[in-house]
């Protein structure tokens, strides 16, 4: 049955549009039938295409990795509209002021925006998006967010976002500084946290211990050359303590006792431990 409905919805954008049949579905699932005519041989006859709405569904959930497909789909029909959304914006991206302002043009009313859909959130522009950050702003439709990508982010930007995706599990933070923790305890589901490139401050510059923490029991990503010691000091001063399955480690030659001293915090949970050392160039194992 979910065969023959691939069949009908390839045959309707095909019919509609001149889509080609490979882009939607294999080639072995034919959406026609095939009839003798005395004079010429073999001719093609179009099946019929009338589904109930669960099936359209699961159809549209098989394109889930076929971009282009659900593109064509969203235009079909209104009633196709939301289930196409719901894959076409499951991952967004703002690397530009430029897209944060087209965005804003194209869906100026949040409570209407297909951003509800969007479980992978990127963020290269963050001060701007933080402007924006009020009651009733456009980032805030966001509100299903379960992995968040926030590049060069400043400490005022931060701040605007600390709790604003309740729902977050994984959080990578790339470009920023070692006061991050205050915010990165702001999201209670917590579990995978990415730390790349982090610049070094002093603890006199208002660090403060955060009173709760996440439960942090997926990856731990350090990549964090000359502020491991820093970044991994912040780390274990964390309440609750640490639960991390799975540890990726880049740091220097100097930073080994830091690692060690996160890895021995850990040892009660993590299963993998795959770290490099530099510049040595060799693989630290298992202590």
């Amino acid at each position: 049955m979910l065969e023959l409905g691939i069949s009908c919805v390839a045959e309707l954008l095909q019919v509609k549009f001149g889509f080609r049949r490979s882009l939607i579905t294999d080639d072995r699932i034919t959406s026609y039938q095939r009839r003798e005519l005395p004079s010429n041989g073999f001719s093609w006859t179009a099946m019929p295409c009338t589904l109930p709405p669960e099936m359209l569904d699961i159809i549209i959930d098989h394109l889930h990795d076929e971009p282009t497909t659900l593109k064509v789909c969203c235009v079909v029909s209104k009633s196709w509209v939301p289930r196409t959304r719901k894959h076409i914006f499951a991952r967004v991206e703002f690397d530009s002021n430029s897209r944060i302002d087209l965005w804003k043009k194209t869906f100026p009313d949040p409570s209407n925006s297909p951003a509800y859909h969007t479980r992978t959130l990127s963020v290269g522009c963050v001060q701007n998006a933080a402007v924006d950050a009020g009651t009733g702003s456009w980032i805030r439709a966001f509100r299903n967010v379960v992995d968040l990508r926030l590049s060069h982010p400043d400490r005022s930007s931060l701040v605007q976002f600390c709790g604003l995706w309740p729902t977050l599990r994984s959080l990578h933070l790339i470009y920023t500084y070692s006061k991050v923790f205050n915010f990165v305890c702001s999201f209670p589901l917590l579990e995978d946290l990415e730390l790349a490139v982090i610049f070094s401050e002093s603890d006199a510059d208002g660090w403060n211990t955060p009173l709760t923490s996440p439960r942090l029991t997926g990856t731990l990503d350090l990549r964090t050359p000359r502020t491991t010691r820093s970044v991994v000091r912040r780390l274990l001063n964390l309440p609750g303590g640490l639960r991390f399955s799975r540890i990726n480690a880049f740091f220097l030659g100097e930073d080994t006792k830091s690692v060690v001293d996160l890895v021995s915090r850990c040892s009660d949970t993590w299963k993998l431990f795959p770290s490099f050392v530099a510049p040595q160039v060799r693989f630290f194992q298992h202590l």
